[in-house]
Formats: structure tokens, sequence, C-alpha cells
């Protein structure tokens, strides 16, 4: 165990790294830093630095040295020893700590103290949040676990949000989508630890997600958070998406049978109507047996034979461009003029605001829109097209069929 914490901290600073042990005075920096020696078996120099495995080396010294150093910790006290007071501390405490954020490198707070189970260890403790731990160096510490929270003070390198399969079909300008999106986004710039990291399932404690697990890779600084759909959310985003409301696996069921007609006309009318509208024109051949007819005996002169007949319905998909033509009537002479020009120019200027102006009681939109909406074949025309229409298909001719309705 102790070899994999000292690789994973080499790792995540480059190939090697040395920490810096410091602190405000008289409380127990070098203490702390024997009796890492100590734990971890290193030999301790007068200096007050030593190796470890794997390129990782510590040395104690003040909040000036720590230029080259790849992470540090920063010994305080509760003041339970050491003649200072906690305020004293604090303020020097304080100090070195913002100078350990202008350096950049990671690090934590290890709280020495006479009682580490005491009211006023609690309260630094509480104060650094979950990058400090406590213990009396004086009695010894546990290098393992001293280096293990260092090493989840690291940065994290990349955060995965882990969400239901059903999720992934959702398109990002989903509301759902953009909901989580937005919730990553505004909870990401504050997790500034691998350890951290879980507390980004407070972001979610109101919406439809709920925070399963979080799992880290120290060595590689890879965070994988998962999350799980709250009741209900599974149907409400379905309702939301279909547009219909499913209210359970019953309503499910319904709707999906109802979708299988409309996914089997789509797939047979799909390519047509795309042909239609690149080309102006396409086919659809019937499905299904073709009816047959019996055979009917034919003679030509001297010869004889049979004809065979088979007939089926096929659907013939043409695109008209209708045009619609509206002149509304903006008064007489030069003011009349200047009215129509006025009108010309908003639509240059905009063209939304031009086609929502009202003339009426009605919008130009609405008004060109209804004389589209307007024109159709007439019903009484319209066999007569059909007919024609297939007569054309049947005999094949090439020529100009003018058709008077």
């Amino acid at each position: 165990m102790e070899k994999q914490i000292y690789r994973d901290i080499a790792a995540r600073a480059g190939g090697g790294c040395k920490v810096a042990v410091v602190g405000p005075p008289a409380c127990g920096r070098h203490t702390a830093a024997r009796a890492l020696a100590e734990s971890s078996g290193a030999e301790y120099g007068e200096d007050g630095s030593f190796s470890l495995q794997e390129g990782v080396s510590v040395a104690v010294g003040d909040a000036d040295a720590l230029a080259g150093c790849g992470a540090a910790i920063l010994v305080t006290s509760d003041g339970s020893f050491g003649g200072l007071s906690r305020a004293e501390i604090a303020a020097a405490e304080g100090e070195i700590a913002a100078k350990i954020a202008a350096a950049g490198v990671p690090f934590i707070v290890l709280v020495n103290s006479a009682d580490p189970a005491s009211d006023g260890c609690r309260a630094v403790l509480a104060a650094w949040g979950e990058r400090a731990l406590a213990a009396n160096a004086a009695e010894g510490l546990d290098a393992d676990e001293v280096f293990s929270c260092l090493l989840l003070s690291f940065p994290p390198v990349r955060l995965d949000i882990i969400l239901p399969d059903w999720m992934g079909a959702l398109p990002e300008d989903s509301k759902l989508a953009a909901d989580i999106l937005a919730r990553v986004r505004a909870a990401a710039p504050d997790i500034d630890t691998l350890r951290g990291c879980a507390s980004i399932g407070e972001a979610f404690a109101d919406g439809d997600l709920e925070f399963v697990s979080c799992e880290t890779d120290a060595a590689t600084g890879r965070a994988r958070c998962r999350f799980a759909a709250k009741e209900g959310a599974f149907y409400r985003v379905l309702s939301e998406e279909c547009g219909e409301e499913i209210g359970g696996d019953l309503q499910l069921m319904a709707y999906v049978r109802a979708l299988k007609d409309a996914k089997r006309f789509h797939e047979r009318f799909a390519n047509a109507f795309a042909a239609a509208e690149a080309g102006g024109y396409a086919v659809v051949q019937a499905g299904g047996e073709a009816q047959l007819h019996p055979p009917e005996l034919v003679r030509r002169g001297a010869k004889c034979g049979i004809r065979l007949r088979a007939d089926a319905p096929s659907y013939h998909i043409v695109r008209v461009d209708v045009h619609s033509d509206v002149s509304p009537i903006t008064g007489e002479g030069e003011q009349g003029e200047q009215l129509a020009r006025n009108m010309l120019e908003c639509c240059e200027r905009d063209a939304d605001v031009f086609w929502n102006t009202e003339l009426f009681g009605r919008t130009f939109r609405d008004m060109v829109c209804d004389g589209l909406r307007e024109k159709t074949v007439p019903p009484d025309a319209r066999e007569k097209l059909r007919r024609a229409l297939t007569r054309i298909v049947n005999e094949g001719r090439g020529g100009v069929l003018c058709i008077l309705l």
C-alpha cells in the first residue's frame, strides 16, 4: 500500500515530488516530519529532510521555499501546546496558506493537537474542511494515512458524469440535458481536489438525478461520479419528449403499440417524400400481393394467345409549389406610397418584425399563409386528375397531356 501511494504522488507530480512540511512556529512541524520518517522507515536527516520511495522526498522548511515543491503539508495547531494561542496561530497559518495557494501546489492541513478529539481541534478541522486531519505528532503519525490524504488533495484532471443509459438518447437542447449541463458547469469551478469531486452530488439535490457514488483514480486524477434518475423522472422526461402523457408502464406499452403503425408508414413513404422534395416527383409501389385476374383468350387475326392481368395500387407523390399573392392597399397618393416604402424599409431592417406587423387585425404572415392553405385541387376535379394520371402511367406515353378542369 505504502509504495503505491508514493508511486501515485510521483505520477501526479510529473515523475517525482518534493513535499514541503511548513507551518507556523511552535506548531510541531519538525516533530511531524520526524514522525512521518519513522512511520515510513526512512532516515530522518539533521536538516529535516528524508527520502521516500518512488522519487518522493520530504523537507521541513518555511513558506518561502515552496518554489521547487510539488506538494505541501501545512502543520498547524489548535493552541493546546507550544505557548501560542489559537488566535496567534491562525494569523500565521492564514499567511502560509496564502503563499501555498500562490505557489499553486496541492496541500493538506495537519492539525497537531495534544487532544485530537477536543472541541478546539474539531473547530480547526471544520474550518479547513476535507483537506484537514488531526493527530498528536508527538505520539506518532501514520504515514499511509497522511500521504493518502495528500494524494487526494491533488486537483482532478478529468471528471466523468455517468448518467442512466436512457439519457444518452436525449438531444443536447432537451430540458433535462440543459439542466444537467448547467448544474455541472456551476459546480465544477468549486471542485479543486480529487476528494472534493463527490461534492458535485450536492448540485443535484433538487433535480431529477440523485448521487450514487464517486470512484477516483488517484494516479491519473480521474473521477467517475455516478447518478441515478429519481422516481418518476423517466416517465416525466418521456412525456415531454413524445408530447404525450405517459405515467406508467401501461401508457408506455399503449404508446409503443401505436407507434408501430406510424413507424411502418414512415418507413414506407419516407424515401418517396424525400425524393419528391428533391426532384418534384416520386412513386411508392403498393406492398403485399397483387390482384391476379383469370387469363383471357385473345385472338389477333390468325394468331391466338392469352392475356395475363394484375392490378395493384401505387402512390404517386407530386410536389406542387403553391403561390400566394396578397396586396393590401396602403392608401392613395403620396401618403400611400410613403407608407408602402416604410413597410419595405422595415422588412429590410428586420424581416420578423415586418411579417408580424398587423394590418386590419391580421399579420402579414397570416395573410399569405392563409392563401397557401386555401389553394388545393377542387373536390370535383380530384377524380379526374386521378384517372388522368392512371392513364399516363399505364399507357406509358411520353407526350404532353393537357387537362382542362
